[in-house]
């Protein structure tokens, strides 16, 4: 299959999720940044342990699934609890930043996996150029939008 359509399915997936659950994009934004973390710091650990668990991959390459599924793991943890949106817009923008985050976290374990043709090469390649941007761009976003939430007031008797 093409890389394109692959990372389509795995981005619309992404989307539909955050976007069903409401979560807001703050926590979610920086889930994404701590699994790709973690990935970078103990993929190169867990792939032997895994494949000596008896879990063999050709196609894709073991360590590409465990480096995304590393990036992905503490933001889909997340998914099921944390802070919602309430409006249909602010549900929208933040499933599609999670999405474009998602997607720039996990360019380079998904362009080692598959190969990209010749009708994906140039959106590969834009989208390796404007990773960093798109990266520090909506961190600061998740800062903020986890900065603009506000906690509920507990209203209990005080001793």
């Amino acid at each position: 299959m093409s890389f394109l359509v692959i990372f389509l399915i795995i981005m619309v997936a992404l989307f539909v999720l955050a976007y069903i659950t409401k979560r807001r994009f703050g926590v979610l934004g920086l889930a994404l940044a701590a699994g790709a973390i973690l990935s970078s710091l103990w993929v190169g650990d867990l792939t032997p342990i895994i494949a000596s668990a008896g879990v063999t991959m050709v196609q894709p390459p073991l360590e590409s699934v465990v480096s995304a599924g590393l990036i992905l793991l503490p933001a889909v943890l997340l998914l099921f609890s944390g802070p919602v949106y309430k409006g249909k817009v602010q549900r929208i923008v933040g499933a599609l930043l999670f999405t474009v985050l998602a997607a720039a976290f996990l360019l380079s374990p998904l362009g080692s996996a598959l190969v990209i043709d010749n009708t994906a090469k140039p959106v590969y390649e834009a989208f390796v150029q404007y990773r960093p941007i798109v990266i520090t761009f909506a961190l600061v976003y998740a800062l903020t939008d986890l900065l603009l939430t506000k906690t509920p007031k507990h209203r209990g008797r005080e001793h």
